[in-house]
Parts: C-alpha cells; structure tokens; sequence
C-alpha cells in the first residue's frame, strides 16, 4: 500500500502532512517521501510539479541501475544501497529522487534505514534546502557500506587463515560467496560514483557551498571502490592459497600412495614367484622356508622405509 510523507518548515517548525497539502505549502523546501508508489500517487506529485515520464516509469519498475537524468525542471537519481542481510548475498535496496530547486521527492519500494534516520532530523535538514536534505540521506548511504565491506573483509581474512590450516570445499563456497559480494558491490559504486560528480557540479539544483559535500560523499565512494578492489585481490589471492593447498595435499598422498606402490612392487614379486610352486624349487622342502621368506620380505620392507625416510622422501 502507498504511503506518502509530505514534510516542510513553516514558521520554523516542522509540518508534516500529505499530497493534499502540497497546495497551501509556500516558498519553503519540501520533501515528498513515497513508500511503494503507484502510477496514481506519481501522477498526483507530477501535478504539482511536473516529473519527466521516463523517470515515473523508472520508479515503478525496480530495479535499476544507479543513474543521473537531468531534466529541465529537476534531476532524476537512481540509487542502489548494497546490504549483507544475514551473510545470504548482497541486496541492493533502491532509492529514487527527484531534486527540484526547492523539493526533494524520493520513492523507494521498502524501508531504507538513511532514509528514515533523515526524516527524524528532517527540520535541521530542510532549513538548508532541499539538496542539503539530500546529501544526509547519500551520505548515511554511503558510510553505511563501510561495515558492509568490513565484514566481508573480515570473512576474507579468516578463510585466508582456515586455507592456510585446511582447504575445505566449505571454506571454497564461502569464498566464492565473498567474491560474488564483492563484484556486486563494485557494480553499484562505479556508476554510482560517476552520478554523485555529475550530481556535485548542477549549479540549476544544486547550492554552491553544497558542492563540497557532495563531493566528499564522491570521496567516500572512492575509498569504498578503492577498498572493494584491495578485497577482490585478496579474494584471488585466498583462491590461489586453496589451489596451492589442493594441489600440495594431492601431491602429498600421491607421494605416500607411491611409497606404499613401491614397497609392495618387491613383495609382490617375492611371492609371485613362490606361488609358482614348481616341483624342483629348492626352497620347497626346506622346513624353514616359509619363515625365511617372511623375514626376508620384512626386511627388504624395513630398508625401503628406511631409505625412503632417508632421502626425505616420506
């Protein structure tokens, strides 16, 4: 079911209300929070102020991918926020925002955690304008990828250890779960990136003593790719020890399988040719034979461990 939030300051307190309000509002910043909008709800808002037909129809159709379209009476953002709920794979949870001169609509089909912290300072932000408003919503988006990328980091790091100990197809599937994290993660935050600049420098929407914020939000997205792109080398590197400790402990029990091969090749032959049991075969009716056989065989066997020890070769 639609809900629609309509806040803005009058007389410098807070009003909240909705779509039926937007009439008597005057000159202030406002903000339009739509949850799980429908094409009715969007065509009421763009009565009020015209929304561009491309980008209703982006905002009833999720998802999409992070994106800036600049209109001539707002800008229309698409903006993904990666999350880890559960270690169950990234979700990426969309937010979409017009930014007009004066008012902020943002649509979003779920509750968003940046979303929701903003509205409960929503008088300190709308005081600035509406772009400022928009920032602390990028910006609360943005610091919250920082623990989302720590955690997969510090998943890296114990697998990297558990490779190092004992390389399990368990610690392989959590691994290439890390790495899918990863790449999704890097999808999001590339364009995203090239958004926030293009976003920084509307000098239409956005105010000029704001550019610098939005450009340190551009700065935090930076440190996040530059960390994303750190982890996936560590990732390849973790997939590299697994390889290398497969390939060790195949090597290893071959080695102790060749040993084994080896020292039964003599035994075998040993016993092969007792088993001929030809009639003249001068150990045939010695009383001690069978038992020197026996010895003789566990010697050769003794020597060989020997030897194989010797050389290091087991």
């Amino acid at each position: 079911m639609t809900e629609v939030s309509v806040r803005w300051l009058q007389d410098g307190a807070l009003r909240t209300g909705n779509l039926d309000d937007l009439g008597s509002i005057g000159d202030s910043a406002v903000w339009i929070d739509i949850l799980d909008a429908d094409q009715v709800t969007l065509e009421a808002v763009s009565a009020w102020s015209p929304l561009h037909p491309l980008a209703m129809e982006d905002c009833l159709h999720f998802p999409q991918r992070p994106k800036l379209d600049v209109y001539e009476d707002s800008t229309f953002l698409i903006w993904l926020m990666p999350e880890l709920p559960n270690g169950a794979g990234i979700v990426s949870r969309e937010l979409d925002v017009f930014l007009g001169r004066e008012h902020l609509i943002t649509v979003h089909s779920e509750t968003l955690t940046a979303v929701d912290k903003v509205a409960a300072h929503a008088a300190e932000y709308l005081e600035r304008g509406a772009e400022w408003t928009l920032h602390g919503i990028l910006d609360l988006a943005v610091d919250g990828m920082f623990p989302l990328v720590d955690d997969l980091a510090d998943t890296l790091e114990g697998l990297e250890d558990a490779m190092l100990l004992d390389a399990r197809t368990e610690s392989l599937e959590q691994l290439y779960g890390a790495k899918r994290a990863l790449v999704q993660i890097h999808k999001v935050v590339g364009p995203e990136r090239d958004a926030i600049r293009g976003l920084a420098r509307l000098e239409a929407f956005v105010a000029p003593e704001a550019y610098m914020y939005f450009q340190d939000v551009g700065d935090h997205l930076a440190r996040v790719a530059d960390s994303v792109d750190t982890y996936r080398e560590v990732a390849s590197g973790t997939m590299d020890i697994y390889l290398s400790s497969v390939s060790n402990r195949m090597n290893l029990i071959m080695k102790q399988l060749t040993v084994i091969a080896t020292i039964f090749m003599p035994l075998t032959l040993i016993s092969g040719i007792y088993g001929m049991n030809f009639r003249y075969m001068p150990e045939l009716e010695w009383r001690f034979g069978y038992f020197g056989v026996l010895g003789g065989m566990l010697l050769i066997m003794l020597w060989m461990l020997w030897f194989f020890k010797r050389r290091k070769w087991w």
